[in-house]
């Protein structure tokens, strides 16, 4: 077998979400629930490149792919905004069916770099 058949053997084709050492360490990360450290990896699944700050996710999906409640996912989302994980872009409007969209802060969005407001995280 041939170097590069081994190599083709081991690689996977497909989507991936990135794991930045850097944020698994910081202590607004270990601070998170559960819940909330799946919910930004979900979050991560529906940013596609350019799609940053267009991400649509509602808090009852949010709840059926995390397999918890409404109620739950909505302190999950509520915990990585305080902990400058994400920033809401636009309110969903339930009546017109419409999620709310938000912007992981870790990842560019369009033309601007991005924030990185999870550096200042500071434990109250």
């Amino acid at each position: 077998m041939s170097r590069k058949d081994k190599f083709r053997k081991h690689y996977r084709y497909g989507r991936f979400v990135q794991a930045f050492y850097e944020i698994w360490q910081s202590d607004a990360h270990r601070d998170l629930t559960p819940k909330a450290r799946c919910l930004i990896v979900e979050l991560q699944l529906l940013e596609f490149p350019k799609k940053n700050g267009q991400i649509g996710l509602s808090e009852v999906k949010a709840a059926e792919l995390l397999g918890c409640s409404p109620n739950t996912a909505s302190k999950a989302f509520q915990e990585l905004i305080d902990h400058g994980f994400i920033e809401r872009c636009y309110d969903g409007d339930y009546t017109k069916g419409k999620a709310s969209e938000w912007r992981i802060t870790f990842l560019r969005c369009g033309n601007r770099e991005a924030t990185n407001d999870w550096k200042y995280w500071k434990r109250d």
